[in-house]
């Protein structure tokens, strides 16, 4: 499968378009780093304050478009490869259902954790490369895996390569344990929260061709990352007024920072819960679910698509995200209380 992978993207002017999240930002480094001798050039973004790669995102002249964790719009014109492992159809783009177009490669499986382990069990599972085995583990604990359900094979690769990362520690906070590379996903999302756009996080796992710059803090993006940490710590203690609707509780803020994920874990209790910040004109929400209550927040969020009109939403069983214009906000509020 990497022989033709490479073979199609041999010479040609490559957009990369990505998530914002840890395993968006994972997921396109690795692709970046797998065909940057290969292709004739490559341009790059990491988005997701709206969940799709559109036309208006391509740079001109383009000839092939790679989409990795992020679904792609029917109207881009140029031939893509979709890598990805959240829902989508068959052999369509997932927005404008009545322009069907196939796939120039699709790499798909929605019961992968993360998008790097769709690319892991297709392209680079025998890798000997440190720094790509990181970087799918980064995105499999940035989308909420468990070290303990780890793939045998990725875990005896990663614990031959850098032992040191995978050594289990004792969680302070719910008394459990954890793996030491897992300390470092949270570094990846702060250039999204703090300027709503993975950019920053990308361009230092594009620019670094091992981990070590980056754990250790040797490269100025790095650093840059550490700061950003700090500088969002007051946010988190943000206080909420949530509602309960019965099945979940969800409440809205309006910050500059995108922080509705980590409110939504640190407010989590025995329901679902959806922060929804007012930003701009729009609403863009995150949706957590607690591990032991049977939800689909993906699925419950799809429910909303071409019902409410700008609305955009889906993702994962326990994690999913949501935005649309303010002007509809009512209007999903009132869907949102009767489920």
């Amino acid at each position: 499968m990497l022989k033709k992978f490479l073979e199609l993207i041999d010479g040609k002017k490559i957009f990369l378009g990505t998530h914002w999240d840890a395993d968006g930002i994972a997921s396109g480094a690795i692709i970046y780093h797998l065909i940057k001798d290969k292709a004739k050039s490559i341009k790059t973004l990491s988005k997701g304050e709206v969940f799709i790669i559109e036309q208006k995102d391509v740079p001109k002249n383009t000839d092939i478009v790679i989409c990795t964790d992020i679904h792609c719009s029917s109207d881009i014109k140029q031939p893509v490869i979709y890598i990805d492992h959240h829902p989508v159809g068959d052999d369509e783009f997932l927005i404008n259902k009545d322009e069907k177009q196939s796939y120039l490669m699709k790499l798909h499986n929605d019961k992968a954790k993360s998008c790097t382990l769709v690319i892991w069990e297709n392209l680079i599972k025998e890798t000997d490369n440190p720094y790509y085995v990181f970087l799918t583990l980064m995105g499999y604990f940035g989308d909420g895996g468990n070290h303990m359900g780890l793939p045998p094979e990725l875990e005896l690769k990663a614990l031959e390569m850098f032992p040191e990362l995978m050594e289990q520690k004792k969680s302070y906070y719910n008394g459990g344990t954890y793996v030491e590379i897992q300390k470092y996903v949270s570094a990846l999302n702060t250039g999204k929260r703090m300027h709503w756009s993975g950019q920053v996080p990308f361009e230092l796992l594009k620019s670094i061709d091992s981990y070590e710059p980056f754990i250790y803090y040797k490269h100025p993006l790095a650093i840059e990352l550490q700061r950003y940490k700090y500088d969002l710590r007051e946010y988190y203690s943000m206080a909420l007024d949530k509602v309960d609707v019965d099945f979940l509780e969800y409440a809205i803020i309006v910050c500059d920072k995108n922080i509705q994920g980590v409110l939504c874990q640190k407010h989590m209790n025995e329901k679902p819960v959806l922060i929804m910040n007012l930003r701009n004109g729009k609403i863009i929400g995150s949706m957590r679910v607690p591990e032991e209550v049977d939800f689909d927040a993906g699925s419950f969020l799809e429910r909303f698509n071409g019902k409410i009109p700008t609305f955009i939403g889906g993702g994962h069983e326990k994690a999913g995200g949501l935005t649309f214009e303010k002007k509809h906000l009512d209007r999903f509020l009132d869907m949102l209380s009767k489920k």
